[in-house]
């Protein structure tokens, strides 16, 4: 048995996706001696940001990043698996209103033996994970 780490992040940004649970309802269907069974990918794995531009005039803020999100089955299931996405993610908000003008968030590269499961769901998942990032922004506002 290959010994698993732990989920890992490094930085604030990091923990925050982390603590958003972001892998929490990823399911999959994965199919193994003929039998396909839906398997959920709801474990993090790892978040690591590569890059965050971030800038602001006046009450518009704008936030560019790409970054590699991994999840993984929980170590319990029948077929062990996961899958990790690196994405470009735009955000553009209004600070006086606090709401956002402008998004988007766009798969660019996936990897692990559900990666090509995800390839070809990548826009229902880049659609779920945006509307997770505007909540978690939307709290910024209610503090």
């Amino acid at each position: 048995m290959v010994a698993q780490r732990p989920a890992a992040a490094e930085n604030v940004l990091e923990r925050a996706i982390g603590d958003a649970q972001p892998c929490r309802a990823l399911k999959v269907n994965a199919s193994s001696f003929g039998i396909s069974v839906e398997v959920g990918v709801d474990k993090l794995d790892y978040v690591k940001i590569e890059r965050l531009d971030v800038s602001v005039n006046g009450d518009l803020a704008e936030a560019k990043a790409r970054g590699t999100l991994a999840c993984k089955t929980s170590d319990n299931t029948l077929v062990q698996g996961g899958f990790s996405a690196t994405a470009d993610v735009s955000l553009h908000f209004d600070l006086s209103s606090c709401k956002t003008t402008e998004s988007s968030f766009e798969i660019i590269r996936t990897s692990g033996p559900f990666g090509d499961i995800v390839q070809g769901l990548k826009d229902e998942i880049a659609q779920a994970l945006l509307r997770g990032l505007q909540r978690n922004v939307s709290k910024l506002c209610q503090k």
